[in-house]
């Protein structure tokens, strides 16, 4: 029953139209209207005109409230409007909730949800401190637009829908999926998280894709939130040509770190592009055309295959951290049979191509002077000759920098790296390294900036070479010491104009070193693929690899160029080309460092604002024959954005002699996007060995988005034999739905 006192106070508070008026109605309900009435043989209060009750952060807005003041329900007629705490917006013509302004029922009910989802039904039934039971519901995260009369991209209607909020899911019972008004899809029942959920268990949606080498195939991810801090991805994938195979990501968070977890595994045979099986011959060799064959043919073993991928780093305190990386596969193409999209990513603290697989464990420690990593790490090859018995278990790399400012007086460095290579077979090797650097750089009046440099560096090695055949094997140390002496002298000329500043920069470095060991008296591990190019053109030490040194007299003579202009245009250009005083024959052409003269060195670029970008980097010998180029190239203008990447090495440059011609020495890589309209674009990918006339890899994707949802159909394909397993195309399909869920193939994003 209402205390005397509080009716005494309503009705007291019978205004007129023209003022508000405000009441507490019980000790959380506040009540504000144009008038209030105070109804007390009905035991009623009536509020009428620009209505608001209040209760804690929950407000309610309507033309006419009826609050019932010994039930406490509260009745809303009219424009119905309550906001939650989470700011989820309901509205209704008519509601009665109870006095927390929460649960009740409406008619002609909708609500705005987070990320501008919106669900309408013919009535509404709130109970149980947030389920609503909604009947002839319609749901959708698009845009309505009522005055242009305009259907919204997509809508779930159902019969009933459910929204809990303790679970955080809406679920629905006879839903009909509809495309601009169009029914597409029935489903009987369907289920999704609210869209203020963050993270909920539950069927994700499916990925088809067509393909020559798989078949139809089909995945079903299901998203299992374990904890708050871990969750897991199942996939399975089912194949029209072969086995099933399933997938898995695991994920970890720690107070420290987290650790990431991606596998896959099958029961299957070796098959080739259409699907197949492999077939050897007595030798192991596959067999392509076994038709024609009249040899023994033997089948590839169907078993156990897979592939895991994984990493983690951790926080030891504010400097140090420690991490790792593993990636395994059960055999060599695994990958390209299944297409796993991720063996190209980067993991771990350090890199190698695609033909490399790396497992790593390792520490890192950085300040704003000081840096040290530790490594242990051992390769797996992919390629048809490679032996991971030649490989390198490094147990472990160290590496170490001090960097001691003295300021006027220049910059000290100190360094130290430690190497310890074991291999099942070929060379063990041991190295341990010191080095200490000095630099400075003093500015004449004139503007000429001289920069001395001195270098100090001590190598301790310790090798063995195994038996092999009739050699034998021996063990043996070496001390190598090494001092340099440099200095570099850059001379700018600027000249600014009305419209546009040029600066015009010769340099030249001067550099002698003297060593305690030739470099052939010791193993050269680290240093064999070591290329001498523009990004260290003006370097007095240009290796940062250590096994290889340069000594004697060197010099570099060249310039810098750049023009600005104020209509965004920039040019730049460098000219270079280092000089020794005798060759060393433990540099290989390839490495530009063989001879007494390096190639001639040449970059020339320009910007037209962020409109283009062109870059490019040349090669070029004593008869200004190209050995190399290289040639990067973007645009962003009007509704084309995309990249160009040219290259091209002579072959007497190239290294690919020595990697299984895995290296091509002429390709293109292309990649574009066209916007087609405001909601449709165009993107094409390809890569191309231009020597072989092979596409690598090819991509063409036709999307359509909108606010709310996408659309995408696209086809692949690849050109690349190896082993029997040949080119193969797909198309795949892509399409997302904002709240719903989405799903599109990684290689368009």
């Amino acid at each position: 029953m209402a205390r005397p006192e509080l009716f005494a106070m309503m009705t007291a508070l019978a205004l007129t139209p023209a003022a508000v008026a405000q009441v507490s109605v019980t000790e959380n309900v506040i009540l504000e209207a144009d008038v209030l009435i105070d109804d007390q043989p009905n035991g009623v209060m009536i509020a009428e005109g620009n209505v608001v009750a209040k209760y804690q952060n929950r407000q309610l807005t309507a033309d006419r409230v009826i609050y019932n003041l010994e039930t406490q329900k509260v009745r809303a007629i009219g424009n119905v409007r309550i906001l939650d705490p989470d700011g989820t917006m309901r509205t209704a013509e008519e509601i009665e909730v109870d006095g927390e302004l929460s649960d009740g029922v409406a008619t002609e009910f909708a609500a705005q949800l987070p990320q501008d989802a919106i669900v309408v039904a013919r009535t509404a039934t709130r109970v149980d401190g947030g389920t609503n039971t909604l009947d002839y519901a319609i749901y959708t995260a698009c845009p309505i637009c009522l005055e242009e009369d305009k259907e919204p991209t997509w809508t779930l209607r159902a019969r009933r829908a459910v929204q809990n909020s303790e679970t955080q899911m809406i679920t629905y019972n006879d839903a009909i999926f509809q495309i601009k008004g169009v029914p597409v899809l029935y489903l009987p029942y369907f289920a999704h998280p609210d869209p203020s959920s963050k993270r909920r268990s539950g069927l994700l949606v499916p990925t088809p894709e067509l393909s020559s080498k798989l078949g139809f195939a089909y995945k079903q991810p299901y998203y299992w939130a374990i904890s708050e801090s871990q969750d897991m991805t199942i996939a399975p994938r089912v194949f029209s040509n072969v086995n099933p195979a399933l997938e898995l990501q695991y994920r970890k968070k720690f107070y420290s770190g987290s650790v990431n977890i991606d596998a896959s595994m099958t029961n299957e045979f070796e098959f080739d592009s259409d699907g197949d099986r492999i077939m050897y011959d007595t030798s192991g060799r596959v067999i392509e055309d076994t038709e024609d064959y009249t040899g023994t043919l033997i089948p590839s073993e169907e078993k156990f295959r897979g592939h895991i991928f994984a990493e983690g780093l951790f926080n030891i305190n504010d400097v140090w951290k420690w991490g790792f990386a593993a990636e395994n596969v059960t055999d060599d193409l695994y990958v390209r049979r299944y297409d796993i999209s991720d063996v190209n990513s980067s993991r771990g603290l350090i890199d190698t191509d695609q033909t490399r697989l790396l497992n790593q464990l390792f520490f890192v420690g950085q300040t704003e002077d000081f840096y040290a990593d530790v490594i242990t790490y051992h390769a797996q090859g992919l390629r048809i000759n490679d032996d991971d018995g030649t490989f390198a278990r490094v147990a472990p790399m160290a590496f170490a920098n001090k960097v001691i400012d003295f300021g006027d007086l220049g910059i000290a460095s100190f360094e130290g790296s430690l190497a310890l290579l074991d291999r099942s077979e070929g060379t063990d090797s041991r190295r341990a390294t010191a080095l200490a650097e000095w630099s400075n750089a003093y500015v004449a009046p004139a503007g000429l900036v001289f920069e001395p440099e001195l270098q100090l560096r001590a190598d301790q090695y310790d090798y063995s070479y195994q038996t092999v055949g009739t050699i034998a094997g021996y063990e043996d140390s070496n001390t190598r010491t090494t001092g340099m002496a440099a200095a570099t002298v850059r001379w700018p000329f600027i000249r600014r104009g009305e419209n546009s500043t040029v600066t015009v920069e010769p340099i030249a470095m001067l550099a002698y070193s003297e060593s305690s060991l030739d470099n052939g008296e010791i193993p050269i591990e680290d240093t064999a693929y070591y290329e001498y190019d523009l990004p260290v053109l003006f370097e007095a030490d240009p290796i940062s690899q250590y096994d290889l040194v340069e000594q004697g007299k060197r010099a570099v003579f060249g310039v810098k160029a750049n023009a600005a202009f104020e209509n965004g245009l920039n040019l730049r250009g460098t000219v270079g080309r280092r000089y020794r005083d005798e060759a060393d024959p433990n540099f290989t052409l390839s490495s530009n460092l063989g001879g007494e003269e390096s190639d001639y060195l040449v970059g020339a670029g320009f910007d037209l604002g962020r409109t283009f970008s062109f870059d490019s980097s040349v090669r070029l010998n004593d008869d200004y024959e190209m050995k190399r180029l290289d040639v990067l190239s973007t645009y962003n203008w009007w509704r084309l954005q995309g990249r160009v990447f040219y290259f091209k090495l002579d072959e007497d440059i190239s290294f690919a002699s020595n990697l299984n011609n895995a290296t091509p020495i002429e390709g293109i890589s292309f990649a574009t996007r066209i916007q087609l309209t405001d909601s449709i674009d165009l993107s094409y990918q390809i890569q191309r060995n231009l020597e072989a006339e092979i596409n690598r890899s090819q991509l063409i994707a036709l999307r359509w988005s909108d606010e709310c949802s996408f659309f995408e159909i696209g086809w692949k394909a690849t050109g690349i034999n190896d082993r029997g397993l040949g080119g193969s195309e797909a198309i795949v399909f892509g399409f997302g739905f904002n709240t719903l869920g989405e799903v599109t193939q990684t290689d368009f994003d």
